[in-house]
């Protein structure tokens, strides 16, 4: 919903200046997040599309005292293909803190954690029947908790960069500070000289809208194209490199007076190249789909 369906006289409400970079409140916040990845051949034929759901529960902690955000996962599903939804019980109740105040450039704690998430606790992971998943899912599902940090955190100010507080108005827009960044690839799958490199990332003040009566400031994020390299080692001597071309847009909708996301949906398109020995052996084009969206406690009990 835009500025002129909400009763706002467009030239008004683009002349006003908003803050978007504003405390944010302290009261528990509920999310249900759902990732869906869906797999095409190199000729763009789609090959399978897989869906893991994840209900997450956050608890703020007092940032200018130096207190810790507290993320608990009340329940994780996966739907691979046409097969059945299954719930991976290890994941029920499983809790993680985040300290920004704590975490370096690449978003590591001291312990070399992405967002201090674990990555320990998605190995060797079982589902609800009994079966072990692939070692390619239990990624999948590991990369689902920092996704919602990764695109969430565009929604907060950067002090000492260019970042959501520089946005006023509607309409403006900015070559974000992640723009151009490379980082390291953390974590045990990924395999020495893995990196992650942006593209012009932009931040911009679209318009103004509603969720669940909610005012929101609708922020569209563009990465721009960016490139990466992940080599690693299934089991011993295979060993394989993943290189893949990205490209994410989405929007962000970040409440006016709350401060926290009410609503975000991000489109991560690829193209990617699988090599054994520098010999390609797969060649796909996935297409990530992500969407968080904010619910009371009510609808988060009700599942």
């Amino acid at each position: 919903m835009g500025a002129e369906d909400r009763g706002v006289p467009e030239v008004e409400a683009r002349m006003q200046e908003y803050n978007l970079a504003g405390e944010r409140s302290m009261e528990t916040h509920y999310y249900h997040l759902q990732t869906e990845v869906a797999t095409h051949s190199s000729e763009g034929v789609l090959k399978s599309t897989d869906i893991y759901r994840e209900r997450l529960i956050c608890e703020p902690g007092d940032r200018s005292a130096r207190e810790a955000d507290n993320f608990t996962c009340a329940r994780f599903s996966v739907q691979r293909g046409d097969g059945p939804e299954v719930t991976i019980p290890s994941l029920k109740g499983f809790s993680y803190q985040v300290n920004k105040q704590l975490l370096d450039e690449a978003q590591l704690d001291e312990q070399g954690q992405l967002y201090g998430i674990p990555e320990a606790q998605f190995e060797d992971l079982i589902d609800s029947t009994g079966e072990k998943l692939p070692f390619e899912v239990g990624y999948q599902v590991y990369s689902t908790f920092f996704y919602y940090h990764a695109y969430t955190e565009y929604a907060e100010p950067i002090p000492d960069g260019k970042g959501v507080q520089q946005l006023k108005r509607i309409g403006d827009k900015i070559v974000h500070a992640a723009a151009f960044q490379e980082t390291v690839i953390p974590g045990s799958l990924a395999g020495k000289g893995s990196f992650w490199k942006n593209g012009e990332v932009t931040l911009e003040f679209k318009d103004l809208g509603e969720v669940d009566g909610n005012a929101c400031a609708i922020l569209g994020l563009d990465w721009g194209e960016c490139t990466w390299s992940m080599p690693m080692t299934i089991m011993r001597p295979m060993r394989l490199k993943t290189t893949g071309v990205s490209t994410c847009r989405g929007d962000i909708y970040l409440d006016l007076e709350a401060r926290w996301v009410r609503k975000l949906v991000t489109t991560l398109s690829e193209e990617t190249v699988t090599t054994m020995w520098g010999v390609a052996v797969d060649r796909s084009k996935p297409v990530t789909t992500l969407t968080i969206t904010a619910v009371s406690k009510e609808e988060f009990d009700q599942g």
